[in-house]
């Protein structure tokens, strides 16, 4: 946002000085450079949230963007520290009032191992592909394998069937599919999904 905000303060500045100067410019090439420059300014930002598999600077970008509630529940939830989590996830529901947060309190309770709490929050998820996501990971986790097997087919995205995959093989204590779906999982993302997924199964 704050790219955004600088972009059109400077692009007006721009426009104030060719109008005193008396120059022309061509509207639609001042559009495309101020598009070209907002991606050159939110490189950084796109690079960590979807392209990256550096655990180690995605980590520090997270770290450093940690006072934005969001990037702090991720960052606080991927390292396990569920108290310093719950907190970032009440400030984003502040922010955010309460829309569209019920996938990161299923998530927050998904880690906690409260299953109860997770059902419950699953209910309240837009994103029927998220939605069906988690309901699988709490199949998962309940062993329940008729029921991830139904939910598989709704998955879209690979890393999701892999996480699944993953899950259902650490609860049955069969390590070695665990760490090879883990491996997939890994191999079928990119960016924060990258990094919550490495930081979840990082002892398999």
């Amino acid at each position: 946002m704050k790219h955004l905000l600088l972009l059109i303060v400077i692009g007006f500045a721009i426009g104030i000085v060719l109008g005193f100067m008396n120059i022309a410019f061509n509207f639609w090439i001042f559009v495309a450079l101020l598009v070209v420059a907002f991606f050159a300014l939110s490189f950084q930002d796109i690079r960590f949230m979807f392209l990256s598999r550096d655990v180690v600077r995605i980590e520090k970008y997270l770290q450093k963007k940690r006072h934005e509630p969001y990037y702090g529940f991720i960052l606080e939830l991927a390292n396990g520290n569920l108290p310093e989590a719950k907190k970032q996830l009440e400030d984003l529901e502040k922010k955010w009032k309460g829309k569209k947060t019920a996938i990161f309190r299923a998530q927050y309770y998904l880690r906690a191992g409260n299953i109860v709490r997770a059902k419950e929050e699953v209910e309240l998820i837009d994103q029927q592909d998220m939605k069906n996501y988690v309901l699988a990971a709490i199949a998962a986790m309940e062993k329940d394998d008729a029921k991830v097997e139904e939910l598989k087919g709704s998955l879209k995205k690979d890393w999701m069937n892999h996480v699944i995959e993953t899950e259902r093989a650490k609860n049955k204590k069969n390590f070695a599919l665990a760490k090879e779906n883990k491996e997939l999982a890994l191999a079928s993302t990119k960016g924060l999904q990258y990094f919550m997924i490495h930081k979840e199964y990082e002892n398999l």
